[in-house]
């Protein structure tokens, strides 16, 4: 407190912080908790172990606070009892999520890249597909389902090749599938 001279032989005391208008918020937070459950498949050939690799993609205000924001699940088998009502198979990783960001505007909302890998004939690692989901805006729980797909080759030829050398088509940077720039040249199958 601050002594002001005295007016009509009273001494008035002022309080610098009560004058001031209260602090503004200048940033908020967001905070995610879940899990990659599962991966469905119609098709159980070359599906048997698979891995599922994320990754999240945000703009320049945001900033990780809590929690690793790429991650590597373990390899899920197929299994006889993991069938699903179409008669597709699943392969269940319950992969647990866990982040939280700050940032001073929503531009560049968090998006989550999803990487899905598994082996070939001769044990090497390929991948199988990728997938992009936008965090969800709105609080509360939310079960979302991904349409997985993955970059081919322009030529049956080069497709043979990649196949029997094992260098199938991948994008450079994961992240690549949260983002709209340089994916319209982009040949796909889901």
């Amino acid at each position: 407190p601050i002594p002001s001279p005295q007016a009509n032989g009273h001494l008035q005391v002022k309080n610098p912080r009560s004058m001031s208008s209260p602090p503004q918020s200048t940033s908020f937070f967001l905070m995610i908790t879940g899990h990659i459950e599962s991966s469905i498949s119609t098709t159980s050939f070359m599906n048997d172990r698979l891995y599922c690799r994320y990754s999240f993609s945000y703009g320049p205000d945001w900033e990780v606070v809590h929690g690793v924001s790429t991650g590597l699940s373990q390899i899920g088998r197929q299994g006889v009892l993991n069938s699903n009502d179409d008669g597709g198979t699943m392969i269940v990783w319950n992969f647990p999520i866990e982040i939280s960001f700050q940032s001073t505007n929503p531009h560049g909302w968090p998006r989550i890249a999803l990487s899905i890998y598994g082996f070939d004939f001769w044990g090497r690692d390929v991948l199988r597909g990728y997938a992009s989901l936008m965090l969800p805006v709105q609080p509360g729980g939310h079960t979302k389902y991904l349409k997985i797909y993955r970059p081919v080759s322009g030529s049956k030829f080069v497709q043979f090749v990649n196949w029997l050398m094992g260098t199938n088509p991948e994008f450079y940077d994961s992240k690549m599938v949260t983002r709209g720039e340089g994916r319209a040249v982009t040949r796909v199958v889901s």
